[in-house]
């Protein structure tokens, strides 16, 4: 089955609306999400990463290939057998400046991401799949007063948490957090070789059953996320294995114009839909309105 009649808008909210209420509606989230907390971007955290160990600057313009390997550099260079010293690194430069605290709160995404995870007839998201090793989410959560379970290595059993987040690049919190981190994070193209893109090992065979088990709403990650070698086997691997009965998920991009149409295409035969919003200032709108189509089919006792 051809699943482009779901990039209509309309439908696309319908048809997430209905997975939310059966409960496998999941999130996969991308830098994107976490913009608000005016954390670096990934050129901007690399760039602090090498000036931090001496290493000169460097044009990192030309796009992921060059991010990863101005950090291998630095990895090979200066932490060769050291990956919780490589890791401390990052979370110094990411948060330098920075506190996560209640101005997180009147974030629009973050607002509306919240609305996705509250306990409700109409449903809520149990499952978050985040690329980023930030605690932007986690900061928000906890501000709610919700309980999430931070997966750092699976197999996790499951416990009484109102949402689960997994990160399989890594997790390193906010100091003023005072909870554990990951010994390792996913920057660079040695690392990002390794895990999910990796068949057989645990952070592969998890996200495949979670591809396998629900829907993914991929928000905040680029058309270059969507082509990376590690992710893009899984996603056409679940798509073949899914066959005609659904897509394997929705991911939410901007009207660029020109090669819209041939991007589209190559998302829509992994069985991707790929869901065009004006700009990403829409994202926000788009999640709130998935949850009030769903709460629209619960009756209202009079």
């Amino acid at each position: 089955m051809d699943f482009d009649y779901l990039t209509e808008y309309d439908r696309a909210v319908g048809f997430l609306a209905d997975r939310l209420r059966e409960g496998t509606l999941v999130l996969f989230l991308g830098a994107g999400v976490s913009s608000g907390a005016r954390l670096p971007n990934w050129s901007n955290l690399v760039e602090s990463m090498r000036k931090e160990v001496g290493l000169p600057s460097k044009d990192l313009s030309s796009g992921a290939d060059s991010l990863e390997r101005a950090a291998d550099e630095i990895r090979r260079r200066f932490y060769p057998a050291d990956e919780p010293g490589f890791a401390e690194l990052v979370q110094k430069c990411l948060y330098r400046g920075t506190s996560l605290d209640d101005s997180v709160l009147g974030d629009r995404l973050l607002t509306a991401l919240g609305a996705l995870l509250m306990g409700s007839r109409r449903g809520s998201v149990r499952r978050i799949v985040t690329f980023n090793f930030d605690s932007v989410l986690e900061s928000y959560i906890w501000l709610n007063g919700l309980v999430p379970q931070v997966v750092l290595q699976p197999p996790v059993d499951e416990g009484a948490e109102d949402v689960r987040i997994y990160h399989p690049h890594g997790f390193l919190p906010h100091p003023d957090l005072k909870i554990r981190g990951s010994d390792f994070v996913m920057l660079g193209s040695k690392s990002i070789n390794l895990r999910i893109g990796v068949p057989y090992d645990p952070w592969n065979e998890l996200l495949r059953h979670i591809l396998s088990t629900g829907v993914g709403l991929f928000v905040g990650l680029s058309v270059d996320s969507f082509r990376d070698r590690s992710l893009a086997p899984l996603l056409t691997a679940v798509g073949e294995g899914l066959n005609a009965r659904r897509p394997t998920g929705f991911w939410v991009l901007k009207n660029e114009g020109a090669n819209d149409s041939e991007v589209d295409k190559e998302l829509l035969d992994c069985k991707i839909v790929p869901l065009r919003l004006p700009g990403f200032p829409e994202v926000p709108k788009l999640l709130l309105d998935i949850c009030q189509r769903a709460a629209q089919t619960i009756p209202v006792a009079g």
